[in-house]
């Protein structure tokens, strides 16, 4: 769609402002995602557009996500990028997974979050999530490489440069450098 940009891109290729993201309910993951991202957390959503919609794999959620992403869009806006945090391990069920293909059409992208049981045990989890886009995903602890790409993912699917990370490292294990051939003057034949 030529000269439509979402909520949070500059039109003409100028620097792109924040991505912005609103959770269809409060304890949805917005504020999880949002860090992730660097995103601009917009809280619960109420009827602004923003570029990033979250909800939980539950029916419940994911009704009120359709009616979000129909609200957003009935106004000429973008569709709404579709985050959805899993509510456990066990990963969406079948009436979910359903829901979700029924959503798919009035969104630009559905990323499904996995659930990451380590963050309810730590005291700040929000200082764990800033680092998920800025470190090699083998650096990170496997619990949160499976989320971390789907961070990356969501990222990139919304046409964010991703975050730079840090420098990459050498490899650790270099070919031996090639010393030139030398002989001895007492050695010559």
């Amino acid at each position: 769609m030529a000269g439509t940009h979402a909520p949070g891109t500059a039109a003409g290729g100028g620097a792109r402002p924040r991505l912005t993201v609103a959770g269809v309910a409060g304890g949805v993951g917005t504020t999880t995602v949002a860090t992730g991202l660097g995103a601009l957390d917009r809280g619960v959503f109420t009827g602004r557009g923003v570029d990033i919609l979250v909800c939980r794999a539950t029916g419940d959620s994911l009704v009120r996500a359709g009616r979000a992403a129909q609200l957003i869009t009935a106004d000429g806006r973008p569709r709404p990028f579709l985050a959805v945090t899993a509510a456990d391990t066990s990963g969406p069920t079948r009436p979910v997974t359903a829901r979700l293909r029924l959503i798919e059409p009035h969104t630009a992208a559905v990323v499904l979050l996995p659930f990451v049981r380590r963050w309810r045990e730590l005291a700040v989890p929000l200082d764990e999530v800033r680092s998920l886009l800025t470190r090699p995903l083998t650096e990170l602890p496997r619990p949160l490489r499976r989320y971390a790409r789907a961070l990356h993912d969501l990222r990139a699917a919304t046409g964010h440069p991703p975050t730079p990370g840090p420098p990459t490292r050498p490899a650790l294990h270099h070919a031996p450098a090639r010393t030139p051939e030398r002989t001895s003057p007492a050695c010559a034949p």
